[in-house]
């Protein structure tokens, strides 16, 4: 096992930011740029969101990229023993710089040894130009959900926002003049569901900028989603069932209700009423309000009760547990944007940025699709199948264009990395984890069957290990958490 020493601090990036204040008039163009293409300028400014009272200091910043302002939280420990660490969001289309009192209140661990960097992606969060699109909210399906699309789509253009230019490469190389900018030589990675396919690229465009890094809930570039993605969540389905079984809290199981839910909704949709809203269910739109729920950390003991109430006819209480589940420092963007599924952030300035996504998904995920249904006999495989099929309506909705396949092969890396996988995380399989870490040629894989998606942002044993790995370099010796 590969462990990481501990290094001192680039220069400080608190004492940073005081000469910043004190002789910077707006902007200024980094040293660190010359002889690049691009002039990147950094400008400190008000963080955005409600104030977050903290002892620490904290210090927000733009750095003006090519057709971008990319929004910047420095969080500054009072004594840094180590690197920066960025903190990769997820989503497509997620935010940081807003959500920055998820570190703050309560005061995260590794903050006692690292600054934290918050960065809001391309068209996300507080960075401009925004590609939220408060014309996504309707929650049907077909024409009606498509027209919302378009009408984004077109508002964007005509605006002057092309949606093709946000994709995982355009994000990386943000990144990249965001520590140019700030004058970071060297940090660490914490990526964390979509963060991770970016931390990912990062690893192989920057390499020797990277000390280490963190992937939760790894996406895989060269996934072929259409194939994984219900098999993944069958075996999230099996994991609860085993679970629930034991303990006696679903006598009748997971799986087997779940498949003749789905296919009773299949053939009779359900118009039901939850929060003063109207929403047709069918089987698609059940399983992934499911899958959006068994993601977040309190949905395993959801899950089931939802099933029950299903199976007796009680579907908009179910419905009402579902899409209630507590969400975590990384929203699912399942509900959000896909199919006719409830839409849970329907308004610009939310978590999550739905033009974003959706350049996305189409650019960069769709591409490696082979939309071939694996088992056309599963209700849990049609529903998923069904909503991939909407997905690809949605991004011939949008035109946007295949990026470059170089972006969806593996990446091979020396740098250390500490993966970590849920067996009940049904958005990122497990099994993208040692898919990913193949290649990785100092990686340790860490899974537990008490993790849904994106352990480290929420559950104790999981933040345990990225902050001592980060620290340290510490990490288990097996493949399952030491603590």
């Amino acid at each position: 096992m590969t462990t990481v020493a501990a290094v001192p601090i680039h220069p400080g990036l608190l004492l940073f930011a005081a000469l910043l204040l004190t002789t910077l008039n707006g902007c200024t163009t980094n040293p660190a740029d010359e002889g690049t293409a691009l002039e990147t300028r950094l400008s400190i400014g008000t963080c955005p969101g409600e104030p977050v009272p903290s002892e620490l200091t904290v210090t927000c910043h733009r750095v003006e990229v090519e057709n971008a302002s990319i929004s910047v939280a420095l969080l500054h420990a009072p004594n840094p023993t180590g690197k920066p660490v960025l903190f990769l969001h997820g989503g497509p289309g997620g935010r940081a710089v807003a959500d920055r009192y998820r570190w703050l209140t309560p005061r995260s661990k590794l903050l006692a040894t690292h600054d934290v960097v918050l960065v809001d992606q391309r068209g996300g969060g507080d960075s401009t130009p925004s590609m939220d699109c408060p014309e996504m909210s309707r929650p049907d399906a077909g024409e009606a959900a498509l027209a919302g699309d378009r009408a984004c789509r077109d508002r964007l253009i005509k605006g002057g926002i092309d949606p093709s230019s946000v994709n995982v490469e355009q994000i990386t190389i943000d990144l990249i003049a965001v520590r140019q900018a700030l004058g970071i030589d060297r940090w660490h990675l914490h990526g964390v569901s979509f963060g991770s396919r970016v931390a990912l690229e990062l690893m192989r465009h920057d390499e020797s900028a990277i000390v280490s890094v963190v992937l939760d809930s790894v996406v895989s570039p060269d996934a072929d989603e259409a194939v994984d993605l219900p098999q993944g969540i069958l075996a999230a389905l099996l994991t609860l069932e085993g679970q629930c079984t034991g303990d006696g809290s679903c006598p009748s199981g997971v799986v087997e209700p779940l498949r003749g839910i789905l296919s009773h909704l299949k053939g009779h949709p359900v118009v039901v009423q939850v929060d003063d809203r109207s929403f047709t269910i069918d089987d698609t739109a059940f399983l992934a309000a499911g899958v959006d729920a068994l993601g977040r950390p309190d949905g395993p003991a959801l899950l089931p009760k939802a099933l029950e109430m299903a199976a007796t006819d009680r579907l908009a209480e179910a419905m009402a547990i579902l899409i209630s589940a507590k969400t975590t420092i990384v929203d699912s963007t399942r509900s959000a944007v896909s199919g006719s599924e409830v839409n849970r952030n329907p308004n610009t300035g939310d978590r999550l940025a739905e033009g974003v996504w959706v350049a996305v998904t189409c650019g960069d995920q769709l591409p490696g699709m082979s939309f071939e249904s694996t088992n056309v006999n599963d209700p849990i495989h049609q529903a998923e199948h069904s909503r991939l099929m909407a997905l690809r309506a949605r991004c011939a909705a949008w035109q946007v264009p295949p990026t470059a396949h170089s972006t969806r092969l593996p990446v091979s890396s020396r740098v250390p990395t500490l993966i970590l996988a849920g067996d009940l995380d049904p958005v990122t399989p497990s099994s993208w984890a040692r898919s990913v870490a193949r290649h990785l040629d100092d990686s340790t894989v860490v899974t537990s069957a008490r993790w849904t998606h994106a352990p480290s942002t929420w559950d104790p044993c999981a933040t345990h290990l990225m902050v001592r790995f980060l620290a340290t370099g510490e990490r288990p010796s097996g493949p399952s958490p030491e603590c």
